[in-house]
């Protein structure tokens, strides 16, 4: 069974759903990190991946957007 989503649209979600997996990770683990009183250093650097991973996700996003206007200039 052929999928209806274009190739390009498959292409975004899982550009985006990569660094929202890290993101969850990450979070999970600075839980861990928390919870067993590791290094501030330790709990930082998880944190740090969790931003790194937003502003993936915002960069992702905001290359979407331009495509689908320059594509649907009434969206």
């Amino acid at each position: 069974m052929k999928s209806i989503e274009p190739p390009e649209f498959k292409k975004f979600i899982h550009n985006v759903r990569n660094p929202l997996n890290s993101i969850a990770l990450h979070a999970e683990l600075g839980n861990m990190l928390i919870e067993d009183h590791a290094s501030p250093e330790q709990i930082k650097n998880a944190f740090m991946v969790i931003l790194q991973q937003c502003k993936c996700c915002e960069q992702v996003l905001t290359d979407m957007r331009k495509k689908t206007s320059e594509d649907n200039p009434d969206f």
